[in-house]
């Protein structure tokens, strides 16, 4: 009769290594431990993508920001002169030096490190999950940007200059925990621009 061996009720095996016979010149030598492979410690690399860039968009030639600003004090002087409205002339006059001391302002190198928590910018964190979408706006002999929609709809878009990085990578990275949809530049990023802001 054959043997039958029952495989659901098999005997839990022992935790010795196994042993095996090694012949040496025709005489054996009693048993040699086979060693185990060592295992390396394979750490989990996380992707990382980190730069350096200016906290702002920062453009020297200010022969727009200079007009406006002549263009308000003398709107401001105009109204004190001819209506007598001190009211609106001292919110021009205000609005012209806001304008003066900003387009004095340098921008400060930030670091941006993009990886699989989100991204950092500077000291401020910006999680995936706070974000509703991202887009990198990228044309060809104007400055590169990575665009960040928060979820929050009172904060608006936060804009991360890419400088020499690869927009690629970047966006490769990013599109794994956010979604891509185009943000559309609003006025007052077009205004900026041009007047050097």
């Amino acid at each position: 009769m054959p043997k039958i061996l029952n495989l659901r009720k098999k005997a839990p095996q022992t935790l010795q290594k196994p042993r095996e016979e090694v012949k040496m010149t025709g005489k054996s030598v009693a048993a040699v431990e086979q060693s185990e492979p060592t295992q390396k410690n394979n750490e989990f690399v996380s992707p990382k993508i980190s730069w350096e860039a200016p906290s702002f968009y920062y453009n020297p030639q200010k022969r727009y920001l200079s007009l406006v600003i002549m263009a308000l004090m003398a709107g401001a002087v105009a109204l004190l002169i001819f209506k007598y409205d001190t009211l609106t002339s001292i919110f021009l006059i205000l609005t012209s030096l806001v304008l003066l001391l900003y387009s004095k302002q340098k921008p400060t190198m930030s670091k941006i490190v993009v990886n699989q928590s989100g991204i950092l910018v500077g000291d401020i964190m910006y999680y995936y999950k706070d974000l509703k979408s991202f887009w990198i706006e990228y044309n060809p002999g104007g400055p590169k940007e990575l665009s960040l929609e928060s979820a929050k709809w009172y904060m608006p878009y936060v804009k991360v200059l890419l400088n020499e990085q690869n927009p690629v990578e970047v966006r490769s990275l990013v599109i794994n925990f956010v979604p891509e949809k185009e943000h559309e530049n609003s006025l007052v990023d077009y205004i900026g621009r041009r007047l050097g802001l």
